[in-house]
């Protein structure tokens, strides 16, 4: 799962003005830092969910395609608190078991070893796509993530924050998705309302859908407010939803300390291991031979 406006002089001030007396209402904009902070103490606090240890979380997932196909799927992640590696992913019908204990991501497909380099630093990539949104607001302090910027917004009536989160380019494992986001918290406790990703053009007149998330069926996991439910919406590129849709539904469970090395550990022997690409000398720069 840009278009550029002429907004009028008038608009743009009675808009500054809404912003602004917003602001006011509530005690001014909060800062990024402040706005974060306060989201995760909604949901228990960063230092309590940093404390939860290992975390499985099983998500049973129904998709609906554009043209009204329904699939299903069942995927099982593993991640140390507060992720998203040491990590690890499971999905069964493709018979892949893919994990990264923080020295570089394994992977075996059919039991055999993905020997592929890029397996090396995909891993983390395919985990963070997965439990990003799935751990909001914690996963906004993650390396790689910035707030940018807050802001007065609006939300079906309901009066929220507006976190615009920008994330590297290598955040995830596919182009596909976007690396900006926004994230909405609701303006006087801060609780989380929902996240966006615009559409992406990947060019030659290939598109990808935008992301809606939203949440549901809150539980408690070690005293952490987590969803059970979690429904993603496509968005076109004029940000309107579309017909493409998903539901996730979530189990948590706290693991044992001790069973962090047979869920993370490598257990690909080190002389099978994908060797990392090569370093490559600048380009007009000439290779030195062996010996020279």
């Amino acid at each position: 799962m840009h278009t550029t406006f002429k907004t009028s002089l008038t608009l743009g001030a009675l808009l500054l003005v809404s912003s602004h007396a917003a602001a006011q209402e509530f005690g001014g904009t909060p800062t990024p830092v402040s706005a974060v902070k306060r989201a995760c103490d909604a949901r228990g606090g960063l230092a309590a969910f940093r404390t939860l240890g290992i975390v499985g979380v099983r998500v049973n997932r129904e998709e609906v395609t554009q043209d009204g196909q329904t699939t299903s799927a069942t995927k099982t992640l593993y991640f140390l608190a507060p992720g998203p590696i040491p990590g690890r992913t499971e999905d069964q019908q493709l018979g892949v078991i893919a994990g990264d204990d923080g020295n570089g991501g394994w992977a075996l497909v059919g039991g055999q070893v993905d020997s592929r380099p890029s397996t090396s630093y995909m891993v983390r990539r395919l985990l963070q796509a997965d439990l990003f949104p799935l751990l909001l607001p914690f996963s906004l302090t993650w390396d790689g993530v910035t707030v940018a910027d807050v802001a007065a917004a609006t939300v079906g009536g309901q009066q929220v924050w507006r976190l615009k989160v920008e994330l590297t380019r290598t955040f995830f494992h596919t182009p596909q998705i976007s690396t900006s986001w926004t994230v909405d918290l609701d303006r006087k406790t801060f609780s989380l309302v929902r996240a966006a990703s615009p559409a992406t053009d990947l060019g030659k007149g290939i598109k990808a859908d935008g992301m809606l998330f939203v949440w549901s069926d809150p539980l408690k996991l070690g005293g952490i407010l987590l969803s059970a439910v979690q429904r993603v919406t496509g968005l076109n590129e004029d940000g309107a939803e579309k017909s493409h849709s998903r539901v996730d539904h979530i189990t948590y469970k706290q693991m044992a300390p001790q069973n962090a090395e047979a869920l993370f550990a490598n257990p690909i022997p080190p002389d099978q291991r994908p060797k990392p690409p090569s370093a490559q000398p600048p380009a007009g720069q000439p290779q030195t031979k062996p010996g020279a």
